[in-house]
């Protein structure tokens, strides 16, 4: 793997991202992530960025996210994926690499309920260790934070 062409990839967060520190089977930290814009608008493709930090050579995992109708309508924006579009799988990442991982979503009209976590094929979850600044929901899955809607 070239990570010279990593070089978009392979960032510290910003000083503006939303910090989290939550650990994921002692080998992967959720330090942050950051929503562009800063409040979502109805119907505009928002972009959110995950920033990892890889503590330990892992398997190959993919990492999900369900954004989850804050308002409790059970409506919820699925966002499964590899590490940055398919190029940096975790099975690549070494100890003390720190990742950005961005992605696109059209939001609705309410705020969500951001909630990560890493799977293998089906539902075997690597287990959330630490939820740091979140909170565990009990499946191995993290509420890292709500995602505002601009009003």
């Amino acid at each position: 793997m070239d990570r010279n062409a990593l070089r978009d990839v392979l960032v510290p967060p910003p000083s503006d991202a939303t910090a989290v520190g939550a650990a994921f089977g002692n080998s992967v930290e959720l330090l942050a992530y950051k929503l562009e814009p800063p409040q979502m608008v109805p119907g505009q493709r928002a972009k959110l960025t995950l920033y990892w930090r890889c503590r330990a050579e892992l398997d190959r995992w993919h990492i999900f996210v369900h954004l989850d109708d804050a308002t409790g309508s059970g409506g919820r924006i699925h966002a499964e994926h590899d590490p940055a579009g398919g190029r940096f799988p975790t099975d690549a990442w070494k100890a003390g690499d720190q990742i950005a991982d961005s992605f696109s979503f059209l939001p609705g009209a309410n705020p969500l309920l951001l909630f990560v976590g890493l799977y293998t094929e089906g539902e075997n979850r690597l287990a959330l260790t630490s939820a740091g600044r979140g909170r565990d929901d009990g499946n191995n899955r993290l509420l890292a934070g709500t995602l505002p809607i601009a009003r």
